[in-house]
């Protein structure tokens, strides 16, 4: 095991290494799986080397877990570590059909997402059984085909995000472990990048206000000087985030209005796609099948333009790129975009031509958290028994039963 670098990230105590992830000094290690959660039967991935070494333990452990159903991308399953490690984190990055890049199934930047949001939960995961170290490979770079230079970033930004929120004593180690050697110098290179870059090198985007502070406290992120490529990518985040407002706002003001049952799939997110088809259903209403709600008439009146519609089309073709290393417009046009799907310069008017913004009245398409802090939430998916919310500017998630939600 070569280790790279290691260095803090607030208290996180992130390590580099090139090697084999199975003789890291950590607690703990990740695996990146189909969220069918059934270990591979070659030795050439981290899953098949798990079974290979811990399976007769580990795959019941799964199954049992599972009841051998196959969970939404994005779930992660915990088991012992066959008593070489305390755990094991098994993310499942994507269903057994779903292979990303291919017709009919996830893009690449719907994957990226979802890694995130692995990363996110086997990070919180960790912390709260009180793991103190966690080795990750580089998930979803081998035959999913991510650029390793954005899951770096998705990384790093994922570190950054759970260093802000924790609460805890003790320092969690983090290690990113890399076996390729091809992978790691890209990564190198990346990395070097960030360190060296003189400020005006790095870029920084001034989004004007909206007045809707889950916006409004997102775009302040846009603002701290960033890698080129992380920027855009914030940037097309921002657009899926406002899509998903406008999306959510007409949907208050259709008659009777949806649920999230109605409108999504148990266990899956409200991605990009699925968000602007359903965005473009309402806006296509008669104006006397909308009632009078915040946003409801500017909401259709830009997502049934032309140019709008154009632009936003665009945006996801860059974030498709992006996710996959391909070549990208430059971050000003990204901007230009943006500011034209969404048609952000009027957003400020809304309140003279729709009356407040009410936030406490979007239930069950926004919530707030029960923690001190009460930070609100965008509908993300809805499980069984609950529905889980997004906080935008932190990357929290939390659940709110049922229940609650209706009689909120």
């Amino acid at each position: 095991m070569n280790i790279i670098y290691e260095g803090n990230v607030g208290r996180v105590v992130f390590t580099l290494a090139q090697g084999d992830i199975f003789e890291a000094k950590v607690e703990s290690i990740v695996n990146s799986e189909q969220s069918d959660f059934v270990l591979a039967s070659n030795s050439h991935s981290i899953s098949g080397q798990i079974n290979q070494r811990f399976g007769q333990t580990v795959q019941p452990e799964l199954d049992l877990a599972t009841n051998m159903e196959v969970f939404r991308a994005g779930t992660i399953v915990g088991t012992s570590g066959g008593g070489v490690f305390k755990r094991i984190y098994h993310a499942g990055v994507h269903e057994p059909d779903d292979w990303p890049g291919e017709s009919g199934c996830s893009t690449y930047a719907q994957l990226l997402e979802t890694i995130g949001s692995c990363l996110d939960q086997v990070l919180q995961m960790a912390a709260t059984e009180g793991i103190e170290s966690v080795a990750f490979p580089l998930i979803g770079c081998g035959v999913l085909g991510l650029d390793e230079r954005m899951l770096v970033l998705q990384f790093l930004h994922a570190l950054e995000q759970f260093d802000r929120r924790w609460t805890g004593d003790k320092s969690l180690h983090v290690w990113l472990v890399i076996k390729d050697q091809r992978q790691m110098a890209s990564v190198l290179h990346q990395l070097i990048g960030l360190l060296i870059e003189h400020r005006e090198q790095t870029v920084a985007i001034s989004v004007q206000r909206t007045g809707v502070p889950i916006l409004d406290r997102f775009a302040s992120n846009l603002g701290q000087r960033s890698d080129a490529n992380w920027a855009k990518w914030q940037l097309c985040r921002y657009a899926e985030l406002a899509l998903e407002i406008m999306c959510f706002g007409l949907g208050r003001a259709t008659d009777p209005a949806p649920t999230p049952q109605a409108l999504f799939t148990e266990g899956m997110p409200a991605t990009f796609g699925t968000v602007r088809d359903h965005a473009r259903k309402f806006s296509a209403l008669s104006p006397d099948k909308l009632k009078d709600a915040w946003g409801a008439s500017f909401f259709a009146s830009v997502l049934q333009n032309k140019d709008s519609a154009d632009a936003l089309e665009t945006l996801t073709s860059q974030r498709n790129n992006l996710a996959h290393g391909r070549i990208t417009k430059p971050a000003a046009q990204i901007e230009e975009l943006m500011l034209q799907g969404l048609q952000l310069n009027n957003w400020e008017k809304i309140p003279e031509m729709d009356g407040e913004l009410q936030l406490a009245d979007w239930t069950p398409w926004v919530a707030t958290s029960s923690s001190p802090t009460g930070l609100i939430g965008l509908f993300e998916r809805w499980q069984n028994k609950s529905i889980r919310y997004l906080v935008p500017e932190t990357g929290e998630t939390f659940t709110v039963p049922h229940q609650m939600v209706l009689t909120s």
